[in-house]
């Protein structure tokens, strides 16, 4: 088969699908890839299909006949080129796509959406003749092809990416089209965000049903929804095995990098906040297998390009020239693009925040954690219905910040110490406020059941190895709405609410070794011990020392002392201090106050290859201390020592004047109004 317009399709379909790549290869074809593989074409579409007529057969039943004696006499020569079919399967693919222009995707129409992409503008009549003659019998030979172009593709060893292709237990002829027709390159992006959410690279991959699942919970917030082709199949019967077998081949061979639409790498930048320092400032996760410096371009075109350099341990990237934070820039998004990145800031009206153990402040979360405690910030849309929220269902002791005259975020509110520990108080709120939960003001989505808190073991060894006594807390799979789970522990099953809360499991003690757990059809497993099973020195021992000057660093070939020398009592208290105050007080029952001397940073790390550069330094406490006082220009930072609910203020009196008066009759009374007042 030598017609000059067939050969041509063949040739440019092969560079553009089957050229040398890592991951899945979806052969996925419309009228706009037509337009990009054949830029110079005044219709794409028309002259593939004229290509795919030429090469069709008169005989009856045999309408693709001359290419399958082609792909016959292929598998008997050289199988170096792919087999010479591509044209006619990117025909099918086409059909498949654009059943959606009407929004009918019924394997019953499929037939007749190819006839009219074969034969564009034919007569209904010849439509139908067409479609009888493409059909049947006839597609049989289309389902040889795509068999081959799969073995083909296989044959290559991840050379020109893993093959998408899948048929399906009742669509046995169409589903092969079917499945390259359900990704677009966009949905294909935004499923490794997905992949990364089911923590694939740490646990692996889920069965079919549990991937379905997962996908349903994933997709139902609207920041996940994909394209409207998938959402349609994912909620179609006919379909919905289809749409898993494909994911389940696109995650098999997912690289473990999330990337963006346009196939950068994406950095999903979050918003940090410090309230002590009153500052504000774009946080960039370091990527994994990426030590050397990244550039991005600036927001504005007369911006300067913005540099990230990692800076171990630490899991941000240090930046220069980030733009600055802005409530323009909330309310619009950010996205900053570099050669081989992408970093990204979605529009937010509603922000969470969790303490971020790295930056020791705040930084902005997917949703809430119950039971942890959040800043949330609020555009002034949305402020009524997250204060009845807040109102409803969180712990009380939540407050709304001032932010004065030099606005933290300019056009938020920022709301404060709160938390929630009530699942059926928060679920009532938020069904009176449907619209928060697309905002994210809900638990985290959880698209696969995982174990999370407990008391794990062996990380670098093994997941899912806890101590005994120390089982984990289960979340299950939960969307935007509760639902109903069955649990099974132990073969014992229980219908449990799925709803973002961790459900306890040391409510029902587990025996040392392995339990099975099937949640919502995914089976998991944790395993109790009673010590750990890696018989090492655990990393890092006597990596640390100190030499004949008494100085502690990284241990060299023979240090004078490896370990601590301690005394032989401790401090009743310890307490953790901001570094760069410009004084730092306690202040002690009776009036008194203690200054405390902030210690150099420490520079033992040095030696490691890294800058250990913390926020915090610890000094020892006399038990008649109360308060933490530390001053930064006019303003003090109080922290309340002792047991009972933590107390902090921000206040601009003169906080040691004021404490030295505590021993007169009024002076308990004064320094009680002045908090107060600094509550505002």
């Amino acid at each position: 088969m030598s017609d000059d317009r067939y050969l041509w399709w063949q040739n440019a379909l092969a560079s553009e699908f089957l050229k040398a790549q890592d991951g899945p290869l979806v052969v996925f074809i419309d009228d706009d890839v037509l337009r990009m593989i054949a830029p110079g074409m005044d219709d794409p579409a028309a002259d593939l299909a004229q290509a795919v007529r030429d090469a069709s057969s008169l005989t009856p039943g045999g309408y693709f006949s001359r290419v399958a004696r082609a792909r016959r006499a292929w598998t008997l020569h050289d199988r170096d080129a792919p087999p010479p079919v591509l044209p006619v399967l990117a025909i099918t693919v086409l059909a498949a796509t654009r059943m959606r222009s009407d929004g009918q995707v019924l394997s019953t129409n499929y037939y007749r959406r190819l006839a009219e992409s074969i034969e564009p503008g034919a007569n209904d009549m010849r439509v139908a003749q067409l479609k009888a003659e493409v059909g049947g019998t006839a597609f049989l030979d289309v389902v040889d092809m795509w068999c081959t172009l799969d073995e083909w593709i296989g044959e290559q060893d991840g050379r020109v990416g893993v093959s998408t292709i899948r048929s399906h237990e009742r669509l046995t002829r169409i589903g092969y089209p079917q499945s390259q027709a359900l990704l677009t390159r966009s949905d294909r992006a935004e499923l490794t965000r997905f992949f990364d959410a089911l923590s694939i690279g740490e646990v692996g991959l889920p069965d079919e049903k549990s991937m379905l699942r997962a996908l349903e919970v994933w997709t139902s917030a609207s920041s996940n929804r994909l394209g409207d082709t998938f959402m349609a199949a994912l909620n179609s019967a006919e379909t919905r095995g289809l749409i898993a077998a494909v994911v389940l081949a696109c995650a098999a061979a997912w690289d473990g990098r999330v990337i963006t639409k346009d196939g950068r790498r994406r950095i999903a930048i979050r918003l940090g906040i410090d309230l002590e320092e009153w500052t504000t400032t774009w946080l960039f996760p370091v990527q994994q297998g990426s030590s050397e410096p990244i550039l991005l371009g600036g927001h504005l075109a007369t911006e300067a390009p913005v540099s990230l350099v990692s800076n171990p341990p630490s899991s941000y990237y240090v930046s220069e020239n980030a733009p600055a934070v802005s409530g323009d820039r909330l309310a619009r998004g950010l996205r900053l693009q570099g050669a081989a990145y992408a970093a990204e800031f979605s529009k937010a009206e509603v922000i969470i925040f969790a303490r971020d153990a790295d930056t020791g402040g705040w930084s902005s979360t997917s949703g809430i954690t119950p039971f942890e405690t959040h800043l949330i910030a609020v555009a002034a849309a949305e402020l009524s219905a997250v204060s009845r929220v807040l109102t409803a269902a969180a712990e009380k002791g939540w407050m709304a910040r001032r932010q004065g005259a030099r606005p933290l975020l300019a056009g938020f509110v920022l709301y404060e110490g709160v938390r929630f520990t009530d699942d059926a108080a928060l679920q009532k709120a938020l069904s009176d406020e449907p619209g928060l939960r697309a905002l994210g003001v809900a638990p985290t989505l959880v698209p696969r059941a995982r174990f999370v808190r407990g008391l794990p073991l062996d990380r670098e060894f093994a997941h899912g190895h806890y101590l005994l006594g120390g089982e984990p807390d289960l979340l299950l799979p939960t969307d935007e709405e509760p639902n109903l789970v069955v649990l099974s522990l132990g073969g014992k099953e229980e219908i449990v609410t799925s709803n973002g809360f961790p459900f306890e499991m040391r409510r029902f003690p587990s025996p040392k070794g392995a339990t099975e757990i099937i949640a919502d059809g995914q089976k998991i497993i944790f395993t109790l011990l009673d010590e750990s099973v890696v018989d090492a020195t655990p990393k890092g021992t006597a990596t640390l020392g100190w030499d004949k000057d008494g100085n502690l660093s990284a241990a060299t070939s023979a240090p004078n002392v490896i370990g601590a020398v301690v005394s032989e009592t401790f401090v009743a208290i310890s307490v953790m201090c901001r570094r760069g105050r410009d004084e730092t007080w306690l202040l002690l029952d009776g009036g008194a106050a203690q200054p405390v001397a902030e210690p150099t940073p420490p520079v033992f790390t040095n030696g490691a290859g890294f800058l250990f550069a913390s926020q915090y330094f610890e000094a020892p406490a006399p038990e008649a201390a109360q308060w933490l006082a530390q001053r930064s220009g006019t303003n003090w930072y109080l922290s309340r020592l002792g047991p009972g609910d933590p107390q902090m203020v921000k206040a601009a009196f003169d906080v040691l004047a004021t404490w030295a008066r505590r021993p007169e009759p009024s002076g308990p009374t004064l320094w009680q109004m002045q908090l107060r007042l600094a509550h505002g």
